[in-house]
């Protein structure tokens, strides 16, 4: 990458401009490729806070969705280790972003609401949505309820959240012109880059002690 170009990139608006100005120096780290960069990038930001990444340094609570008794909850990232449990799907930023992507699929397989737990059922009737024929009747029998929860299970198949698939870390081998370097992940954590695998050892083994 040039990163006179780079640099220069930025001054497509006056904000980014006035941003360059309180610029002093430029440093730069070397990496063997893209994915090197995008891990260190988002390691730094997170790492350091930077005052103009704003998306990035945000350390929002992670949540998911997991079935209890046959409707879709909202489960959380600090109550759950979601590399290591099952039948979760989706990961989203906000509880408002889980619910909204569940709106979504009722849509898409005529779900019902009610039994979504996305509304208040009444005795004896149907959902609002059922009337409208957004929903398919599970709410009000004209159809099985098992009906509805193969195409909600259906519907999250596309999202489902896999558990790490290993025993311990792995290291990505990234190729490049003049370096090499292992990207060491464990239980979808990136744990850094190194350029031996003794080094991706040690760095896994130091993680393990924590």
């Amino acid at each position: 990458m040039n990163l006179r170009s780079r640099v220069m990139s930025h001054f497509r608006t006056p904000d980014e401009a006035k941003m360059l100005r309180q610029s002093r120096r430029v440093s730069w780290i070397p990496t063997a490729g893209d994915l090197g960069a995008l891990l260190l990038e988002a390691q730094m930001i997170k790492t350091q806070q930077p005052l103009f990444n704003k998306r990035l340094r945000k350390n929002r609570q992670l949540c998911s969705l997991q079935i209890t008794d046959g409707k879709p909850n909202v489960v959380y990232a600090k109550d759950l280790d979601f590399s290591q449990s099952p039948n979760l799907f989706g990961l989203y930023r906000s509880r408002f972003a889980a619910l909204e992507r569940l709106k979504q699929l009722a849509d898409e397989y005529q779900l019902c609401h009610g039994l979504l737990g996305l509304e208040a059922l009444s005795a004896g009737r149907g959902c609002f949505r059922s009337a409208l024929r957004r929903c398919a009747g599970a709410c009000c029998g004209k159809e099985p309820v098992s009906d509805h929860q193969d195409r909600l299970l259906e519907a999250l198949e596309n999202v489902r959240v896999f558990c790490w698939p290993w025993q311990g870390a792995v290291g990505l081998v990234e190729e490049g012109k003049e370096m090499t370097q292992i990207h060491v992940i464990d239980h979808w954590f990136y744990l850094g880059s190194v350029s031996s695998m003794d080094e991706a050892r040690k760095t896994a083994a130091a993680q393990r002690r924590f």
